[in-house]
Order: structure tokens, then C-alpha cells, then sequence
């Protein structure tokens, strides 16, 4: 049986039209079967710190259940990025989602039978978190399977709209699900939109571009290797500087706004609700607009606009007298977040050779998941000490201040030299650490 011949555009899927990926079979599956799973997960999400709660009423145990998912991701992200650079991308994602939708089964499994160790849940999020970080390089290495060069832009910028669309309706569901029916059912939930990705797989009929590596698989080797690349790169390694900037100051606030959700703004978890679906929305009706970018302006000029924007959003956001400017602030956070990550992938996209795409996005992906928690912790105590408005309101300041050095100092203009056009893409999303939940219940915006 011959192999399947990659897919191509034709005059209905011109790089200009906003849905013209969703043209090709092979990338509408991947899209429908990722934002079913993607929104199946925000119910895992939301029920793994309630139960902590729950079980213990001590934030410290709830953070270390996001901890425990998040730092197994980086751990193993340079294995992630050499098998993904060995292998075929589609069968190792069907394995990765394998084992994630079993540690969902598990977590199904354990409360319906009665248990109610928190040792128990934090110990299945982190084998979640292998799971996820195994998946990551993967998946959005694989897009380039699906869809030819110039509909990249296309391809990559309706992945993240798929993400930040299931980040706008995910929240609010898993809410009234938890509240009715339990964490059993939650994780039911989000077990079932498993398949959704799973049988996506399975149709998807592409041909691998993976080029397989002769010798044994040595990922510490490999990892040490790409490091020293990513040193060489320049252009790279400015877009890995600002994704360590954005992860510890910027993308922390999707966590710690809960704090602001109980103590600021008394709207309990109705209130965080709409402070996560507020980040999509202005995720979502960016996308469109970072999408038309192509050609128009240099990165390094698009990137110094996000961060200032995005700090400055930030910031308000901190000072934000009322609930409703305040999710108008978050907006802007979400339009800035996803602005600033489509240009630093689109750098690494540009750059990096073929031959180790996957294994610089597992860097890239590995400083995120590491200077996201390790930010969480750190501006988590200091609003102990100093309350959260004067905490976030440092952080902004401190991300102006950092991306004006960046500027100043012209690492920035590395962002555009690579070969090719300027082709605007969307960096990798990943779920942030499970929060605190508000402790009192509020019904409904007031």
C-alpha cells in the first residue's frame, strides 16, 4: 500500500483567508479532536484543586499539586524533544494522550472508591504532568505534518484559537459540573474528551517527515547539544529570554488573579471563572489580527509593542478600582500573551534546522514550565507579606522595565534575522498550575 501523500493547499485555501487550514482533512480533524480534548481538560483542572482544597483547606498542598504537574514537564522535556525528533510524531502522540487519559482514570477511579489522600492526587497529577510533557513537543512539532509552508501562519494561529476558545467555555462548564454533580463526574468528563483527540489520530492519514537517527536515543547528550545551539542562535536565544521574562512575571497572573478573584474583588469562584474566560476572549479576538501581520512589521518591533503592552496591562490590572475594569485589563493580558508568543515561535521557527525543531521547542517549552511555578511560588509569598495588588503591580513594572533592557540593548533585533518572510505563528499553549480555589462561594457577577 503506497504511503499518503501530504495534503496541499489549493485557491480556497490561500495563506490570506482566515480558515483556510480547516480546508484540509488531516488538520480539521487535529482542530475538532483538540478542542474537544482541550475543553474536557479544564475540567480536570478546576476539580484537582478543589479536592486538595477539600481535603486539606491548606493552599500550600493545593500548590504543590500544580507544582507536582508542572516541574515533571520540564523535567522530562529534553526526552520529549529527541523522541519527538525520532519518531513518528502521530504514534507517539497517541501514546502521550494514552497515558494521560489513564491518570485520568485513575483519578476517576480513586474518588469514586472512597479516596481521600491528597498524597494520592498529587502523585497521579505528576504522572499527569509526564504525560503532558512528553505530549508537547510533539504536538506542536506535528503541525507541520498537516498542512503545507504557507498555511502555517494559518495552521498554528487557529491552533491557539482553538485553545483559548476552549479556555472561554471550559472554566464555566467544569464549574457547574463540580458544583452538581462532583469531582468523580468532572474527571468523567474530561476521560471522554480523551477520544475526541484520540480517534482524531487514528484518521489522520499523513506521512511522517521524521527523518529516524541511527544509534542509540541519548536525550542528555542531545539536550546539552541543543543548548549549545540555541547559544549560537542569537535570534533564538532572545525569544528564550523573553519566554523566561513573560513565564515568571506575565503568565504566573493566570494563577495568582484568584487572589484577586477572593481577597480583591469578593467574587469567590464565579469571579475567577470570568477572570479565565476574559484571558481567552482577548486571546481569541487577537488572533485574527496577529494573523494579518505577515510582512507588515519586523518581529522585534511586534515583540517590543507586546511586552509593553502586556506589562502595562498587567499593571492596570493591579490597580483595576473596579471587577469590570479589571477583566477588561485581563483582556488585554490575553491579546498582549498570545501577541508576544506568536512572535517568539515564529523566530524559533525560522531559525532552527529541521533536524532539531522539536528538540529546541522541548528548551523553549522546559524554561516556560520552569519559570511559570517558580514565579507562582515566589510572587505567591511576597503577596503573603505585601498583598496582592502592590505584589502584581511590581511584576508589570518589572517586566517594563526588563523588555525596555532588551530594547535598549538591541538582543531584540536578533528576532528578525532568519531566513524567509515574516510569518506570524502561535507559540505552544500550556495549562498553568492548578490554583487556589476561593474559599467563598459567589453566585454570579455583581
Amino acid at each position: 500500500m503506497p504511503s499518503p501523500k501530504p495534503e496541499t493547499s489549493d485557491s480556497s485555501g490561500s495563506p490570506g483567508k482566515t480558515f483556510a487550514a480547516l480546508g484540509l482533512r488531516n488538520y480539521r480533524l487535529f482542530w475538532i479532536g483538540g478542542l474537544i480534548s482541550n475543553t474536557g481538560r479544564w475540567f480536570q483542572t478546576l476539580a484537582i484543586p478543589a479536592i486538595t482544597w477539600q481535603l486539606t483547606e491548606n493552599a500550600g498542598w493545593v500548590g504543590l499539586a500544580g507544582f507536582a504537574q508542572m516541574i515533571p514537564m520540564a523535567v522530562v522535556a529534553p526526552l520529549a524533544g529527541a523522541l519527538a525528533d525520532r519518531h513518528d510524531r502521530r504514534r507517539l502522540l497517541i501514546v502521550t494522550q494514552s497515558v494521560q487519559a489513564l491518570s485520568t482514570a485513575v483519578l476517576m477511579s480513586m474518588w469514586a472508591a472512597g479516596v481521600r489522600s491528597p498524597t494520592a492526587y498529587v502523585a497521579t497529577a505528576a504522572v499527569a504532568g509526564l504525560g503532558g510533557g512528553l505530549n508537547l513537543p510533539a504536538w506542536q512539532a506535528f503541525v507541520s505534518e498537516l498542512v503545507p509552508r504557507e498555511l502555517m501562519l494559518n495552521a498554528i494561529t487557529l491552533n491557539s484559537m482553538q485553545f483559548n476558545s476552549s479556555r472561554m467555555f471550559g472554566p464555566v462548564l467544569a464549574g457547574v459540573v463540580l458544583a452538581s454533580a462532583g469531582p468523580a463526574w468532572a474527571f468523567f468528563v474530561n476521560l471522554v474528551s480523551f477520544s475526541g483527540v484520540l480517534v482524531a489520530l487514528v484518521l489522520i492519514d499523513t506521512r511522517s517527515n521524521v527523518v529516524a537517527e541511527k544509534g542509540s536515543l541519548r536525550p542528555i547528550r542531545d539536550f546539552v547539544d541543543t543548548i549549545s545551539y540555541v547559544r549560537g542562535e542569537p535570534g533564538i536565544a532572545a525569544a528564550i529570554t523573553v519566554v523566561m521574562i513573560v513565564g515568571f512575571f506575565g503568565f504566573s497572573l493566570q494563577v495568582l488573579s484568584v487572589v484577586f478573584a477572593e481577597e480583591v474583588f469578593d467574587r469567590g469562584p464565579s469571579g475567577f471563572g470570568w477572570m479565565l474566560t476574559m484571558m481567552g476572549a482577548g486571546a481569541v479576538l487577537a488572533s485574527p489580527v496577529v494573523a494579518s501581520l505577515g510582512g507588515r512589521l519586523p518581529r522585534s518591533k511586534i515583540q517590543s509593542v507586546a511586552l509593553g503592552s502586556y506589562a502595562l496591562a498587567v499593571m492596570a490590572f493591579a490597580l483595576a478600582p473596579t471587577f469590570l475594569i479589571a477583566l477588561f485589563a485581563l483582556m488585554l493580558v490575553g491579546a498582549s500573551h498570545l501577541t508576544t508568543a506568536s512572535t517568539l515561535n515564529t523566530t524559533i521557527q525560522l531559525h532552527v534546522e529541521d533536524s532539531r525543531r522539536a528538540k529546541v521547542l522541548s528548551v523553549y517549552l522546559m524554561v516556560l514550565l520552569v519559570a511559570s511555578p517558580v514565579g507562582q511560588l515566589s510572587l505567591g509569598q511576597l503577596m503573603q507579606t505585601f498583598g496582592p495588588r502592590p505584589v502584581v503591580f511590581g511584576a508589570g513594572v518589572t517586566m517594563l522595565v526588563a523588555g525596555g533592557a532588551l530594547v535598549a540593548s538591541g538582543r531584540l533585533a536578533a528576532l528578525d534575522d532568519g531566513d524567509g518572510d515574516y510569518v506570524p505563528q502561535v507559540a505552544p499553549e500550556v495549562h498553568p498550575t492548578y490554583p487556589v480555589p476561593p474559599t467563598r462561594p459567589v453566585v454570579g457577577p455583581r
